[in-house]
């Protein structure tokens, strides 16, 4: 193999561990209206008409509640933990999560719920729960 062939496999392997992740922000990372993370089948997205919302597939679990309140809406992961969506130098939402100075992320998790950690700061509460097994047991009664 010559070098440039392994100097781009090395590349392919740090993207793939050092990647962008799909269903995470970090401190300072915003998402502009259209664009979403994901874990699917949840899709956390800032829509064009300034609604943040929570989908599972095509079921909203979650939304901010701002449809209409803004044009061009962005929502950013503040470096003190809050989730702010502006329009313009307009606050329109925010997340109440401010806890200082720390590295947050927010994430989309596997259980439907979307938090920010750095110590978990806020949630949308949306978690799905698994449906639990029941099972019968038959006790037999000696003679």
């Amino acid at each position: 193999m010559g070098f440039s062939y392994k100097l781009f496999l090395l590349t392919l392997a740090i993207l793939a561990v050092f990647g962008e992740a799909e269903d995470t922000i970090f401190s300072g990372e915003k998402l502009s209206s259209g664009q979403f993370i994901e874990n699917p089948p949840y899709k956390f997205i800032m829509q064009n008409d300034c609604n943040l919302v929570l989908y599972k597939l095509d079921k909203a679990l979650w939304a901010s509640n701002t449809r209409g309140h803004g044009d061009e809406c962005v929502v950013l992961l503040q470096k003190n933990g809050n989730l702010v969506m502006s329009s313009g130098s307009d606050v329109i939402w925010s997340s109440s999560s401010s806890r200082g100075p720390n590295s947050y992320r927010l994430v989309v998790q596997t259980d439907g719920n979307v938090v920010i950690y750095g110590g978990a700061t806020w949630a949308t509460n949306t978690m799905q729960s698994s449906k639990k097994l029941h099972t019968k047991v038959n006790i037999l009664a000696g003679p």
